[in-house]
């Protein structure tokens, strides 16, 4: 006879009638609409897990997935691989969809590649590896750390075309994989929740996510839509994670409370198979009394009863003897029963199962073959790593232990072939059979056994459970060798933290590594120690962490005795104080940096900078005549690591003096950053340089012919060398000038959106401003623009952009107001200037939006308001946008404002003050046309204005100009632009009184403006010129 597990969940029906319900209503939700959520609260062993599973069969029935994560912990508040729990789920789910066959894991495949390329896919993978053959791209994560270092010297060893300046790639590129995978997460989520089948996901025990965990989740909610179920299991507390959910409004919560006495009593009678239940009623409440009416206790307290004889098989059925268990010394906790009873097994499953324990909640077979193997069956730690076993046959001794374990309901073997404690607390009870007070020497022989038996090719593999486990114990460590080996190993595990995007799991390692360090370490393992406080004060800088990161620069600055690695120090100090507003301002970032570079031999000149920057033009244009993507690419990479250390510092200098308008400044680091990388050697940098020399060439007033060149070149080169946050740079700086002048506006939103994603948050802030701007003038649809700006605004809110929030905002006004949509328009166009006082940032915002009013106001025929922003605007705004296409935009509308006031204006100042800027406007649009043909329609336009309303007015003239304009307005496909250009023709037609000519005009205008979707302007037509209805029809909204 055997105790047997009832077939049902007892003493839950209320609990899993809300759960089926929740499960089925979210099924008649709306696709596209968010998932559901519940949440399932209770104390340990209170069956929160084993009610979620209710719904796999019926999830199954569905055709849909059920997938299982779990958070550890053994991890919480120590180090793991970052976001385990997570990569758990996927892995779970790719496993089931390869089951379905070729033809459904096809077709998620194919959408997961078409949203998700090149980096994006690498970081992904690095982090979640089983998506790899999901999404079946063939590469090689490729390993940006080569560092190897020893005990007498440090050798070095470094490619220096994975490097950046002396810090390594991985560095550069996770200043944002943190948000960028999170994003990624929603992004998959999404992909895979849209296929159409149910998908629940089960995520155990969020009680222990870390906070980079919980931002993880965090995504996952947002990402996941329906037909898509999200069930989280807690214990009771005021976990972080309980905050997050309840961002998330509506969610059903279930508390799991201690069973009654009567569903004790059936559970009790279930178990052994007695049909009356009053027959166990003594039983069942002693039962009761001890475990506190907790279902797993419950159990395992009759699987006890049983294991001692006190519950013995009779003739008819099970048979007890109540007083002699009430007399039995039971133990009180269900943990230290679990240990009592692991105690009688053989050593062999003691060892495995407290192996499993110092692991983690799930773990290969392979490992607990090679230590069980290694340790044979002795308990002797001071021995543990002897080789006693003498078997070839990892595998056989892991399977032997494990298959006494799972007869006794301990572990369980996974479809993926990995071991689970088959509850938290069979985990806790394998871990207290652990020696007291030898547990972190148990830990660090454990790894230290795993760090000189595993394989070769599986090192990088089971890095974090390696360092894992040395991080339990690393301060027992007493010899040389192993000291330096241990602060190696941290070392790896920090830098594959921070590929992987958790700088919080970095920061752990980081700090063992210096934990293991000693004061004359910097004269004997001086590369060491310089790398391990570099990376940790990058990650200290890239977490906004300012009390670490001036600790940790400090003893750079005080030890470093290579100027790289001053300069790398300093590269992190000023990125900080630029990112974070550490340490003071702007100018306080622009000094600490020239203060490097002068260091580091760099002659900035204090006085005559125009001329030095003269100078250098000269130079930087001889030096690049004649060179395109496949000549610069054949330079070898740069060798001089003192180079290596100026050129991102020259650049990271180079952007705060864009933000902190410095333009001599600016040319000259560009300049010198281009001619130390083609005399010393190509780096990572090299993209960013060329594509500021092509931004360049555009403000300085060259051929557009050459600066478009460049801008390609630096496409070029990203492609080959780049990094994701060079791309953004790149993107940003190419899309915003050059290409902007010689592509169509709405070319250029899908590649912004591109150099959006990568990159940090400055130049994520940058491409979604040159979005927004491409898309609101490009002349689409204004339907199309509130998409396009809708989405923007999501991916903002989504990495909190504060002010790229603030400017996407301000052009989603700008087109309800032209849509007619509610009072925000209206609002926006009287509301009060943004402080200038704030900022550079504020200030541009503030610029940006008298520009969009005077946009607005032009539109809609407002002379008046056009005219006083214009005169607010003065110069600023062309100044700020000096070389770019919207410095010509600015300067059409300031000139088509001041052209309406020379027909309006009666007094000779106001006359005066309008012709005078619609003269410098004439001129400006004139040399912008022998730049760009995206430029034509503006500048004849106003060249028609012009002639039809200055002094020297010319009839023929202007109506040729208005001709042009319209005409090429047209070819550019510019809806709204060529509307304009229709309605002051036909404005023109009137104040000659040829009003036939003027109504064709107009009725082409209000065509136009309904193209356009801007019914507010087509009433304002219709309600100023009545004969407009005769002949067309009414407005259209598209």
């Amino acid at each position: 006879m055997s105790v047997v597990q009832p077939a049902r969940l007892l003493g839950r029906s209320a609990e899993e009638s809300i759960l089926l319900n929740s499960y089925f209503a979210s099924l008649s939700k709306g696709q596209r609409s968010s998932a559901s959520i519940i949440l399932i609260n209770g104390d340990s062993g209170m069956g929160k897990t084993v009610l979620a599973e209710t719904l796999r069969s019926h999830v199954v029935e569905d055709d849909g997935y059920f997938l299982q994560g779990k958070f550890d912990q053994m991890s919480y508040h120590s180090a793991s691989r970052p976001y385990a729990g997570i990569s758990s789920l996927f892995a779970e789910y790719c496993s089931s969809i390869t089951q379905r066959g070729e033809e459904a894991r096809e077709e998620v495949a194919e959408k997961l590649r078409s949203e998700i390329k090149g980096e994006e896919a690498k970081l992904l993978i690095e982090a979640i590896p089983s998506l790899r053959k999901l999404i079946g791209v063939d590469f090689a994560v490729e390993e940006k750390s080569k560092r190897r270092h020893s005990c007498d010297g440090c050798q070095h060893h470094v490619d220096v075309h994975e490097s950046v300046g002396g810090l390594d790639g991985s560095q550069i590129y996770s200043e944002s994989s943190g948000n960028r995978f999170i994003y990624l997460i929603k992004r998959v989520v999404s992909v895979i929740s849209s296929v159409g089948d149910p998908i629940v996901f089960l995520v155990d025990d969020v009680q222990w996510a870390n906070k980079t965990e919980i931002d993880a989740l965090k995504a996952l909610m947002k990402g996941a839509l329906n037909p898509c179920l999200l069930i989280f299991t807690c214990r009771p507390g005021n976990h972080p994670f309980l905050k997050v959910t309840d961002e998330f409004g509506e969610k059903t919560e279930i508390l799991l409370q201690s069973l009654n006495r009567n569903t004790v009593r059936e559970l009790v009678a279930s178990m052994l198979s007695i049909n009356d239940v009053e027959d166990c009623t003594s039983l069942s409440n002693f039962i009761s009394h001890v475990t506190n009416g907790n279902p797993f206790f419950i159990r395992q307290q009759i699987m006890a009863l049983k294991d001692e004889g006190l519950i013995r098989p009779g003739d008819n059925g099970w048979m007890w003897d109540i007083d002699d268990i009430e007399q039995k010394e039971l133990l009180g906790d269900v943990v230290t029963m679990l240990s009592e009873k692991m105690k009688r097994l053989t050593n062999l499953t003691q060892q495995a199962l407290m192996v499993c324990s110092c692991i983690g909640s799930s773990v290969d077979i392979y490992i607990l073959g090679l230590v069980l193997r290694s340790i044979g069956e002795s308990t002797d730690y001071e021995s543990f790593g002897a080789d006693e076993t003498k078997s070839n046959e990892n595998d056989a001794i892991a399977e032997r232990a494990i298959s006494i374990a799972s007869q006794e309901g301990l572990l369980a073997v996974g479809e993926n072939g990995r071991l689970a404690f088959t509850h938290d607390s069979v985990g806790e009870a394998a871990y207290s059979l652990l020696e007291p007070g030898l547990e972190s020497l148990y830990h660090l022989k454990l790894g230290q056994l795993l760090k000189d038996n595993i394989c070769p090719n599986l090192f990088e593999k089971y890095l974090f459970t390696i360092a894992g486990q040395l991080s339990r114990g690393y301060e027992l460590i007493e010899d040389e060798e192993g000291r330096i080996a241990t602060a190696n190993i941290f070392l790896s595990a920090g830098e594959k933290s921070m590929r992987n995007g958790g700088t919080a799991e970095a920061h752990f390692f980081f700090s063992k590594g210096m934990n293991m360090l000693r004061e004359d370490d910097w004269t004997t393992n001086y590369r060491l120690c310089c790398d391990i406080y570099m990376k940790a004060a990058n990650s200290a800088s890239l977490r906004g962490d300012s009390k670490d990161l001036e600790k940790f620069l400090a003893m750079l600055f005080k030890c470093c005795r290579e100027s790289v690695d001053s300069l790398n120090a300093s590269y992190i100090q000023v990125r900080s104080m630029c990112t974070w507003g550490f340490s003071g301002g702007q100018q306080r970032c622009l000094e600490v940096g020239l203060q490097a570079l002068r260091a580091a031999g760099i002659n900035i000149p204090q006085r005559n900078l125009g001329m030095h920057v003269l100078i250098g033009l000269v130079r930087t244009r001889s030096l690049m005549r004649g060179k395109d993507a496949e000549t610069l690419l054949l330079l070898p990479p740069v060798s001089d690591q003192k180079i290596a250390g100026m050129l991102p510092l020259l650049q990271i200098l180079a952007h705060m003096c864009i933000v902190d308008q410095k333009p001599k400044l600016l040319l000259f680091l560009v300049f010198k950053a281009i001619e130390l990388s083609l005399d010393h050697g190509m780096s990572h940098s090299m993209p960013n340089s060329v594509a500021m020399y092509s931004a360049i060439l555009c403000r300085l007033g060259f051929p557009l012919e050459e600066a478009t060149k460049y801008g390609q070149v630096a496409l070029a080169l990203q492609d080959e060398i780049g990094t994701d946050e060079t791309l953004s740079f790149v993107i940003s700086s190419t899309y915003g000038s050059a290409f902007a002048l010689s592509s169509k506006l709405s070319d250029c939103v899908s590649p912004l959106f591109a150099g959006f994603h990568a990159g940090n948050v400055g130049s994520a802030m940058r491409c979604a401003a040159v979005i927004s701007r491409c898309t609101f003038f490009s002349g689409k649809n204004l339907h199309k623009c509130i998409k396009v700006l809708e989405k923007l605004r999501v991916l903002l809110a989504e990495y909190n952009i504060a002010v790229g929030i603030r400017t996407n905002r301000k052009y989603r006004n700008a087109v309800d107001y032209c849509l007619g949509l509610g009072q925000s328009g209206a609002s926006w166009l009287i509301a009060t200037e943004d402080d200038d006082s704030k900022g550079h940032f504020y200030y541009l915002l503030s610029e940006e939006n008298r520009f969009l009013q005077l946009v607005t106001h032009c539109i809609f025929c407002d002379e008046g308001m056009a005219w006083t922003v214009a005169e607010k605007m003065g110069l600023h705004f062309e100044t700020i946008f000096n070389g770019s296409i919207w410095t010509y935009v600015c300067a059409f509308y300031r000139g088509m404002a001041a052209t309406s006031m020379l027909r309006l204006t009666t007094t000779r100042k106001g006359n005066h003050q309008a012709l005078r800027t619609a003269k410098r406007c004439v001129k400006k649009l004139r040399r912008g046309r022998k730049k760009s043909a995206n430029l034509l329609h503006h500048s004849y336009l106003l060249e028609a204005e012009y002639a039809a309303f200055a002094k020297k007015s010319s009839r023929r003239r202007a109506e040729k100009f208005y001709q042009l304009a319209i005409e090429h307005a047209a070819q550019a496909n510019v809806t709204h632009e060529q509307a304009y250009a229709c309605e002051r023709f036909g404005t023109y037609y009137f104040l000659r009184n040829c009003h036939e000519s003027a109504y064709d005009q107009i009725r082409e205008a209000h065509k136009l403006y309904t193209k356009w979707g801007s019914q507010p302007k087509c009433c304002q037509l219709a309600k100023k010129y009545p004969r407009l209805g005769e002949k067309i029809f009414a407005p259209i909204t598209i």
